[in-house]
């Protein structure tokens, strides 16, 4: 019998999730899991309340990092999707119309189809960046919001929020934004730039555990979404209406606390690191885009300068995206994803559509080694 060979995984699939989590959050799941495991708001407990204040100072610490002042009209929940659902479900209805990117995320596409929801979006360079100038030419009468993946994750680029908050203002028009790939590394200034509702992923650049994230409401928009879901909160239970107090309104049943535990130290951890954090992730993907321009048969597509987030997808132009992403993985250990990334109109804005792309994302803690290994290996993939 052959022994199988073990090798060492070379992985760059960080715009899916991130991976390593950052320092303190597997132990702490487990702490609570082994030591407390209570509910909140139910149990009559000391370790219950001392999860209540731990997931306080979660929503402190992302309100923080978004430029947000009150931690109260921050939401838990499983993730981006589901925050997206929230918002979109409970603020929109049938034959309303919105503006949208070419980047939308099936999340939200898929959101907007069910619902019944109109949408137009603008004019796309050449590298996948919507033209901001467009939108105030795509208002209609019953253009009720814009709804804005501000950082891509099929192209690398990154919207100027600044200028689209702008837009939106002057318009009179709220502005939901999907930070998937922009939070925390990108500037929100939710506050500051007056936007309604910023949907956040905890998984990714927060480095947190799966099935954990989130939305921010501004108080003036809180009255206009419905909750998605109703039920139990450990709040108001003489009345059969859902409370009007907040988080309570939008975080009905129990919730994934081991995965918000995790989630609270890496949002500590990012916090106290932001500034080197986002120096080594900067610093990587350019030097593996770098690497990856110089290599004959690889063609990039997307932003190539510098201001731009850590995704970068290529093609190869000789060889099916799919086997040369799974040679990757068999003969070398690099773990990469291939296909549509389920934004299929970033694709067809710069030209992959249907065949899609082989997309690497580095972390901050990815080593120039590992860099080196995979640039190594898609250059003899391609002679």
């Amino acid at each position: 019998m052959k022994s199988a060979i073990i090798m060492d995984m070379i992985y760059l699939d960080n715009a899916a999730t991130s991976f390593p989590k950052a320092e303190g959050v597997a132990e702490s799941i487990f702490s609570y899991i082994k030591e407390n495991g209570r509910n909140i708001y139910r149990t009559n407990s000391m370790k219950s309340y001392d999860t209540v204040n731990q997931l306080i100072d979660l929503r402190i610490d992302i309100s923080s990092l978004a430029g947000h002042a009150d931690e109260s009209t921050l939401f838990l929940n499983s993730g981006l999707t589901e925050s997206i659902n929230t918002v979109l479900r409970g603020y929109l209805k049938r034959n309303d119309h919105v503006i949208i990117s070419h980047s939308e995320h099936n999340a939200v596409m898929r959101t907007l189809s069910d619902i019944g929801v109109s949408y137009s979006y603008p004019r796309v360079t050449g590298d996948g960046r919507n033209i901001l100038d467009d939108i105030p030419h795509l208002l209609r009468e019953n253009t009720k919001a814009i709804v804005f993946n501000i950082s891509s994750n099929v192209t690398g680029v990154n919207e100027d929020t600044e200028k689209l908050a702008c837009i939106s203002n002057d318009l009179g028009v709220p502005l939901i934004i999907d930070t998937a790939q922009a939070f925390p590394f990108s500037e929100i200034k939710m506050d500051e730039r007056n936007i309604m509702a910023m949907c956040f992923s905890g998984h990714k650049g927060l480095l947190g555990p799966e099935g954990t994230g989130g939305f921010i409401l501004q108080k003036e928009f809180l009255g206009k979404v419905k909750p998605l879901i109703t039920g139990g909160t450990g709040s108001r239970s003489d009345s059969i209406v859902q409370p009007e107090i907040y988080p309570d309104r939008f975080e009905s049943g129990t919730r994934n606390i081991p995965g918000l535990i995790g989630l609270s130290a890496a949002a500590r951890y990012v916090k106290e690191h932001l500034e080197e954090l986002r120096k080594r992730e900067k610093e990587n993907t350019l030097y593996l885009l770098e690497g990856l321009l110089r290599i004959d048969g690889i063609k990039v597509h997307g932003e190539l300068k510098e201001d731009r987030n850590s995704v970068i997808s290529i093609t190869a132009e000789e060889m099916d995206n799919a086997i040369l992403a799974e040679r990757l993985l068999e003969k070398y250990g690099i773990e990469t994803r291939v296909g549509l990334h389920c934004a299929a109109l970033a694709h067809k804005a710069i030209g992959t559509f249907p065949e899609g792309t082989i997309r690497l994302s580095p972390s901050p803690f990815t080593s120039k080694d590992e860099l080196d290994a995979a640039l190594d290996a898609i250059r003899r993939e391609m002679r």
